[in-house]
């Protein structure tokens, strides 16, 4: 009878354990946490998440503000509002004013802003004035391009008659 040699056996140090496994393991779920906490923080960090200082007075203005929506659209006023680029980083703003029977609206107040959507404090106030019957404008030296929203209040004294948005993109 002849006999046969079994293979070697391979040594623990040599093959997977289950040390390297849980070492795999661990590794893996603490890469995915550390990654979560340093997003989690860097986003508290940049935005608190709140818009409005108190969301509950915001809430009560609301039926106010659906009120002067409809007096709004029932004086039937168009205002178009362009925003066009100056230069490399400046910002021309024009707005039309028109009554319904599209005569041009002359000697009224405007107050115009470009809002960032994103980031209230990277909101701009320009100063807009009439140059010809019905038509403003005004312009900022500088305004990083983007998304913007062009803010347009017609002033009657210290109420605002009339608001218009328009979301525009500068290049």
């Amino acid at each position: 009878m002849t006999a046969t040699a079994s293979p070697p056996r391979p040594s623990p140090s040599t093959g997977l354990t289950g040390r390297t496994v849980f070492a795999i393991f661990a590794a893996f779920f603490g890469t995915i946490a550390c990654a979560d906490a340093f997003l989690v923080t860097s986003a508290v960090r940049t935005w608190s998440g709140l818009e409005e200082p108190s969301p509950y007075r915001a809430s009560q203005r609301y039926n106010a503000e659906l009120e002067r929506a409809r007096a709004q659209s029932a004086q039937g006023w168009i205002l178009d509002g362009k925003v066009a680029r100056e230069g490399h980083t400046g910002a021309a703003v024009t707005v039309s004013l028109r009554a319904a029977d599209a005569a041009p609206l002359t000697g009224r107040t405007l107050r115009a802003r470009l809002e960032r959507p994103t980031d209230k404090r990277a909101d701009r106030t320009l100063v807009v004035t009439e140059t010809a019957p019905g038509l403003y404008a005004g312009h900022l030296p500088a305004v990083s391009s983007g998304q913007w929203e062009l803010v347009v209040e017609v002033l009657d004294g210290d109420d605002v008659a009339f608001r218009r948005r328009h979301r525009v993109i500068l290049d």
